[in-house]
């Protein structure tokens, strides 16, 4: 079971953009055709002066061009000239010229003009919301092969808002989303096999698919690839993964995140038990409204858990950073410890590394391990008597060792908060 339930998704669709139309062999080639009337070459020519592609930009040539293709009804022309009159690019902005063009281009651009028409419509750009044109073109956009728009069409599906509740039909577009590569409709796609609708559920698939949308941005996606890899959920559990993702939802300014980052933390999963990071996550995830995190709040201080660090212990003081470099012939590697996290850089590659456990053994000397990204662990072993250490490169769960080199280790005072 995941530690926190998604929330509704608000599909906030951005205005897109427009891609040329006419492949001519040179630029004098396309200039000759345009000025030889060649409606494409027109269009051509002026999307490539509205982006500078291969020409300096030049918005009143790039209006020129398009306005002469828009009276041959091109409709990659319209699209492009609507753009620019939604922007105010070279042109005064102004929305009821971009929806007359918009209409004129109909599905051009794969549904892109029909799209930015439904969101004027959704958001009331021009005046008041239309939620009835909204959904005419969100579904004609949709229909004509628009990525975001079938991700919101979907939705609409999903929740019965403006159309029947068919979560068969949601889970046919996620899929024609999803597969155009887009992150929202990615997400709903996993979110689909995760819960189990309009399909059969699956967890792996809604890993696999959580992970895609995760890596393309999706914040949602990324809360819920960590829940399901910190439970072992449809993917192998793997906690180093799970904090990954978390960590990049949390700098996204998820409060859900907080909670499952918290988590890890108040168990020491993957990291370090922090008593003290935990009842920072928590609270801040509590004070934004998530339930759980109240309610593991409210236990953290019955158990005695709950730890909040005074004024002084936050301001800064002088801490030590150990450095452990190479000296083998023929390595250059660098491994840098502070706290609970480190970094391990070896021939211009880097991995992020948290703390995981001391082990002492006779004689005095310190084996210290860590668990980094990308499935890569390293033991940090430092021996008493000769001064001498050496770091192990290992995965499989610290089985198999890639590399071993010695390494000089020592110390610089760092100034650091606690």
């Amino acid at each position: 079971m995941k530690l926190f339930t998604p929330k509704a998704i608000a599909l906030l669709v951005t205005l897109l953009g427009c891609s040329t139309t006419y492949a001519g062999e040179s630029l004098a080639d396309l200039q000759t055709a345009a000025t030889n009337g060649n409606a494409a070459a027109q269009t051509t020519l002026g999307i490539d002066y509205l982006k500078g592609d291969g020409v300096t930009q030049d918005y009143g040539k790039a209006q020129e061009w398009l306005e002469k293709a828009v009276a041959q009804d091109n409709p990659d022309a319209c699209h492009a000239l609507a753009l620019m009159y939604t922007y105010g690019q070279g042109v005064t902005k102004d929305l009821n010229k971009a929806i007359e063009l918009y209409k004129k281009a109909g599905p051009a651009q794969h549904g892109d003009a029909w799209n930015n028409l439904a969101v004027i419509y959704a958001q009331g750009l021009n005046g008041q919301p239309d939620p009835t044109l909204a959904l005419k073109y969100y579904q004609l956009a949709a229909d004509a092969g628009n990525s975001e728009s079938q991700a919101v069409i979907g939705w609409r599906y999903a929740t019965g808002d403006g159309v029947p509740k068919n979560t068969r039909k949601a889970f046919q577009y996620y899929e024609k989303s999803a597969a155009l590569g887009n992150p929202k409709g990615q997400a709903l796609l996993a979110s689909a096999y995760d819960d189990g609708i309009g399909v059969k559920r699956n967890d792996a698939l809604a890993a696999a698919w959580y992970k895609k949308a995760a890596d393309n941005g999706d914040l949602s996606a990324m809360n819920n690839l960590g829940v399901m890899l910190t439970d072992g959920e449809g993917v192998k559990q793997d906690y180093v993964k799970a904090r990954f993702y978390l960590e990049q939802a949390v700098a996204k300014d998820s409060a859900e995140a907080r909670t499952g980052l918290g988590y890890l933390y108040l168990n020491g999963l993957g990291v370090k038990k922090d008593y003290y990071k935990a009842t920072e996550l928590y609270s801040t995830a509590c004070d934004r409204g998530v339930a759980d995190a109240c309610a593991t709040v409210k236990e953290m201080k019955a158990k005695k858990m709950y730890r909040v660090r005074s004024a002084s212990a936050s301001a800064s003081t002088t801490t030590q950073r150990l450095i452990a470099k190479s000296i083998d012939d023929g390595v250059n590697a660098t491994f840098t410890w502070q706290g609970d996290d480190a970094t391990f850089k070896a021939n211009g590659h880097a991995v992020d590394c948290s703390f995981l456990k001391d082990f002492s053994e006779p004689g005095g000397n310190l084996a210290t391990s860590f668990v980094c990204t990308g499935n890569v662990q390293i033991v940090l072993k430092q021996f008493k008597t000769t001064k001498n250490a050496y770091i192990a490169v290992t995965t499989n769960n610290f089985k198999d060792e890639v590399k071993s080199f010695a390494v000089n280790v020592y110390t610089v005072e760092t100034s650091a908060a606690n």
